[in-house]
């Protein structure tokens, strides 16, 4: 099905672009809501001509066309488009396909971790110049301004709870290999998390093993505020922690490592101090 669906594309794409005198690489497919605002935010929005159904951040993104999502992606529309690259985040091996169908390249980015960010903006960087190094350089220097300011406490852990069903006892939370943990550590804090697993489930009786000291809750675009803060601090309480201890936030947000990173190392940083 899928070479059927490549030989279309094929047909549709009327020719494949000459490699003797490759056109500028200016026509962007961007595909994953981080790489989307880490684009933007460097200045090469204005060579993206069509993003994935997800992204919807800066604005301007929501009047880009759609190519679809990452598993399902619409390789006619894309075509359609005339790309000069497709840029993904993770690995697609059906977009790496269509790329060399169309004779362009395809690049995947990572987004698991803090080192994965800057890794694709020293990709960035290097390809295209814009403000990759920029950004980065004002990450890492408001990265450092939050360790200073965490540094004058005592050093704490954190568990951040990324879903929990209301009335649940069991709860998926950030692991140590994701950059929520990298962040925290960059903060002078340490992750509650298992030793294995970047998204683990845990009990409310290993909640209590590894006894936080501070518990984030993380409802993204959630409007209804007061009923997930109540029922958060019920639970909780329960279990024996103070409310003072147990954080909500309701940021769109909150877990994309894109362009607004710093929006959320700083959001974390309020819960801590």
């Amino acid at each position: 099905m899928k070479t059927v669906m490549l030989a279309a594309v094929l047909l549709l794409s009327l020719y494949c672009r000459s490699i003797e005198e490759p056109a500028a690489d200016e026509r962007f497919i961007v595909l994953g809501p981080s790489l989307v605002e880490i684009m933007f935010v460097t200045g090469l929005g204005s060579r993206i001509v069509a993003v994935d159904r997800y992204s919807e951040w800066p604005p301007i993104v929501q009047e880009l066309p759609s190519v679809g999502g990452y598993v399902d992606p619409s390789l006619e529309r894309i075509s359609s488009l005339s790309p000069t690259s497709i840029h993904v985040s993770g690995n697609s091996p059906v977009l790496h396909e269509l790329a060399e169908v169309l004779c362009i390249p395809c690049y995947s980015y990572r987004f698991d971790t803090l080192e994965d960010v800057f890794a694709v903006l020293d990709s960035l960087d290097m390809r295209y110049g814009a403000d990759a190094k920029k950004y980065k350089d004002e990450l890492e220097m408001r990265l450092d301004s939050l360790q200073y300011l965490m540094g004058n406490t005592e050093p704490v852990s954190c568990m951040i709870v990324v879903y929990h069903e209301r009335g649940s006892s069991s709860m998926t939370i950030a692991g140590r290999y994701t950059f929520f943990a990298d962040l925290l550590s960059s903060m002078n804090c340490e992750i509650a998390a298992p030793a294995a697993g970047a998204w683990p489930m845990i009990s409310a009786e290993g909640v209590l093993e590894m006894a936080p000291d501070h518990i984030i809750c993380l409802y993204p675009g959630r409007t209804d505020t007061t009923a997930v803060i109540i029922s958060e601090n019920d639970f909780w309480v329960e279990l024996g922690f103070q409310t003072s201890s147990v954080h909500c936030l309701f940021e769109p947000y909150i877990m994309i490592p894109g362009g607004r990173l710093i929006n959320i190392a700083e959001r974390i940083c309020s819960c801590l101090l």
